[in-house]
């Protein structure tokens, strides 16, 4: 009993030292864009990864393993823990990325403690080329504005994520897809493709995939 209640304590005042420095989340600028119009870009993409979490066979208050692939200040984490009430989530990124202003680990971990997330969400400074997980897999690996930095090496960067699932495993990918059949071909050879999600307005280029393994 006495633990719980220096538990909740503890709970409580990191909470509140968060608050004293921010009281909402800041998910960051993006590097061809302003504040405003980043915000914009996050909501659209908000909303076609709700669309694509819909598609898949789990029920939001599954247990899930979510794999959150460059994670930038942990905004597609979030929006994850949010909908599936009791998933664990995990964001892996370098933080030091120019596609995204003032990206660190701390502001990630930040953010998701105002949020109240971050007991369910944990995020790791690491490369998607040479990270490792011990075996473990996830049920769900998502991903948003990503690989297409990668230019060329994303190819390999998708035979690492296929490593990461097992059969019952899906990869939502949300990217600028500039050779889309380049991508599609390469992702074919280790996911089948369930849904291709567009977006509404000028994100020409943008398209959200839901991957499966089976």
């Amino acid at each position: 009993m006495i633990e719980h209640m220096l538990l909740g304590l503890r709970r409580t005042s990191s909470i509140e030292r968060v608050g004293m420095s921010r009281s909402k989340p800041d998910f960051g600028t993006y590097h061809h864009s302003n504040a405003k119009g980043s915000e914009k870009t996050r909501t659209m993409v908000k909303h076609m990864f709700i669309d694509a979490f819909g598609t898949l066979p789990f029920a939001r208050n599954k247990s899930l393993r979510i794999l959150d692939v460059g994670c930038g200040l942990g905004f597609l984490s979030c929006v994850a823990a949010e909908y599936y009430s009791r998933a664990l989530v995990t964001g892996i990124d370098l933080f030091d990325h120019p596609s995204l202003k003032d990206s660190s680990l701390s502001k990630a971990r930040e953010n998701a403690e105002i949020l109240g997330l971050s007991e369910r969400i944990k995020f790791r400074k690491a490369d998607v080329f040479n990270v490792k997980f011990g075996g473990d897999k996830f049920d769900v690996i998502i991903s948003s504005l990503v690989f297409h930095n990668f230019g060329r090496k994303r190819f390999d960067a998708y035979s690492r994520l296929a490593s990461w699932t097992s059969p019952s495993s899906f990869v939502v990918m949300g990217d600028l897809f500039f050779h889309r059949k380049a991508d599609l071909k390469q992702l074919s050879t280790f996911f089948r493709v369930v849904k291709e999600i567009e977006p509404a307005g000028r994100f020409r280029a943008h398209r959200i995939f839901v991957l499966s393994k089976a």
